[in-house]
């Protein structure tokens, strides 16, 4: 089987936010950038997408030559809604907080692909999951770094009532400026989670914005699915199917579902992955081994759990195709991936 990597890509206007912060620190922007293998701003406009590779090369040698042990986080407070484009003017227009966070969840692609928010609405409570898999370990905890800094400067600036988490969860070990964290977001931050979670109060999350807008946010909310439509029409064949498989991988998408979500009937879905010399079922088969691998490294879920995010029925199954693909077990290659 041919074997393509999805590149995977981020809004160019966040590298101007970081040569802005690092301006502000009073260090060489110039040099970070070039120390990055960037040609910055040469090579980057606000409205082009940069690859991941160069965003966190960038982040990399901020923080190395910055020394500030919180740059993400002091970044995620600078970076306005409006600077997310369409995304971040439709956010100003929500009517209330809840509504905010269900919109990150269903457009965050256009900010970062590789980030995934999902919001549970539980009885007085709604649970913000944050999931990164950019495939660089120091832009992970940048990314989920300059989201808490941002939302903690949204909330502040969209509502007169001071609007905290209850508690946050997050997977990263505990930092030495673990107390910039709990400074950042006044309540209990637990560090070595098995995910990174920001719990709210309902009541809280249901106050108004004080820039709601409905009739100008129905139509901005139509632009965010045009944006998106575009990066999807951008992208490769092979990444287009691999983004849409991977979002729904726990129910175990089928080609007819994929084939309706890429608005083409199932015939021609079948005859392009013909052409690319794919069959649909092992490219399911490779995207969740691709996932098992992530999840077993850079997790610590129960085999149970991450059989259920990869869409198997049983377990036994999971194990079987894992050990097809690796010679061992799943929790025997954790093992040797953690020795």
């Amino acid at each position: 089987m041919k074997k393509m990597r999805a590149t995977k890509t981020a809004s160019g206007v966040y590298l101007h936010y970081v040569d802005g912060y690092i301006q502000e620190l009073g260090v060489d922007s110039e040099r970070v950038f070039r120390d990055a293998g960037v040609d910055y701003p040469n090579d980057v406009t606000s409205n082009e997408r940069v690859p991941l590779s160069q965003l966190a090369a960038v982040i990399e040698h901020a923080q190395l030559q910055t020394k500030v042990p919180d740059f993400a986080l002091q970044l995620g407070k600078r970076i306005p809604l409006m600077a997310h484009g369409n995304l971040g003017v439709a956010m100003l227009a929500c009517k209330d907080f809840c509504t905010l966070l269900r919109l990150s969840e269903k457009f965050s692609q256009l900010a970062l692909s590789s980030v995934h928010l999902s919001v549970t609405d539980q009885e007085n409570t709604m649970a913000l999951q944050l999931r990164i898999e950019t495939g660089y370990p120091v832009l992970d905890t940048a990314v989920i770094d300059a989201i808490l800094g941002s939302l903690v400067e949204t909330f502040r600036r969209l509502s007169d009532e001071d609007i905290q988490p209850k508690c946050v969860s997050l997977r990263m070990k505990k930092p030495n400026h673990y107390q910039h964290y709990e400074g950042l977001l006044q309540c209990p931050v637990e560090f070595g989670a098995s995910e990174n979670v920001l719990l709210f109060s309902k009541k809280q999350l249901s106050l108004p914005i004080q820039t709601a807008d409905t009739i100008g946010g129905a139509r901005l909310v139509e632009r965010c699915q045009e944006d998106l439509r575009k990066i999807e029409l951008s992208s490769p064949f092979i990444t287009r199917i691999t983004q849409i498989v991977s979002s729904h991988l726990a129910s175990s998408p089928t080609v007819t579902f994929v084939a309706a979500e890429m608005e083409l009937s199932e015939r021609t879905l079948r005859r392009r992955l013909a052409e690319e010399q794919l069959n649909f079922r092992e490219l399911i088969k490779g995207i969740r081994h691709q996932r098992a691998c992530y999840l077993l490294r850079e997790t610590d879920y129960r085999i149970e759990k991450i059989t259920q995010e990869l869409g198997y029925k049983e377990t036994a199954n999971f194990r079987r195709a894992f050990k097809e693909h690796e010679g061992v077990s799943p929790r025997t290659w954790r093992r040797l991936m953690k020795d």
